[in-house]
């Protein structure tokens, strides 16, 4: 099947945000403080790569960041970042632009960053390893690198067919495989003898389980890599895993830059 993409992450953050409440931006606030603590974001300069939404690098200004670069290649992302830098009124230490991690010699004149954050995003490039390889360098000695991929290395295979083929659908079809796996909460739901109506829940990070299915359908490019893999690529790098959290899809890491 073609690698054929009709699918625009940006445009599906942008429905997100028009719909999501207050307290799902609120619960994406409380994950940064959980996975990095208030004192490591207060003050500190902060690269949020492939800004999505724009949730996240709002909490982190809201959580004191010194200065904030957000960008994105997707250009609805961008969009949407900037509704909140809006909101938060125009600040002038959050900077918000379209750009590619796989642009070097944009990434090389960034400079170095207190933390750089990346969810879900590395593994959507094309060229994952590229990727983290050109983010680690925007890490500063002693500096985070907070990062989540894609672990589904048993079932790549099968998810990728499965992307090409929502990317391929009609407007219809894609509906379809949707609504397929909303029914599939539903009966999950019914199984649990809990509300079958409540299956679009809110997860930890703010998102919502409608918007997530749609970015799990729509979502290429797309890559895995195991921990071992992320490791071994970034340990080299001057990179120590402080925090590793494989409970979901993505596998969640948290690295510090060794003087």
């Amino acid at each position: 099947m073609a690698d054929k993409i009709t699918f625009s992450f940006g445009e599906n953050w942008s429905a997100y945000k028009k719909k999501a409440s207050p307290e799902q931006f609120d619960a994406s606030l409380e994950d940064l403080e959980t996975w990095l603590g208030t004192e490591n974001i207060k003050g500190k300069r902060i690269l949020d790569i492939g800004c999505g939404s724009g949730v996240h690098s709002y909490n982190f200004y809201r959580l004191g960041a010194k200065e904030l670069t957000s960008f994105d290649y997707d250009v609805h992302s961008v969009n949407t970042t900037r509704e909140f830098w809006k909101e938060a009124k125009e600040p002038s230490n959050w900077t918000v632009f379209q750009g590619s991690v796989l642009d070097e010699k944009l990434m090389a004149g960034l400079g170095k960053y207190d933390i750089v954050y990346s969810w879900g995003v590395l593994h959507h490039t094309g060229s994952m390893w590229q990727a983290i390889y050109n983010a680690i360098q925007t890490v500063a000695d002693g500096g985070l690198f907070w990062i989540a991929i894609y672990q589904g290395v048993d079932t790549y295979e099968y998810d990728l067919e499965l992307k090409k083929r929502y990317n391929n659908a009609s407007w219809l079809g894609k509906k379809a495989m949707v609504w397929y796996r909303i029914l599939r909460k539903i009966k999950t739901q019914l199984s649990r003898r809990e509300n079958p109506f409540a299956w679009n829940k809110k997860n930890e990070r703010g998102m919502d389980v409608y918007h997530d299915i749609i970015d799990w359908l729509g979502g290429l490019p797309y890559e895995v890599a195991s921990v071992a893999q992320i490791k071994a690529f970034c340990e080299p790098e001057g990179l120590q895993l402080l925090k590793v959290d494989t409970s979901e899809g993505c596998a969640v890491y948290l690295f510090k830059k060794t003087d």
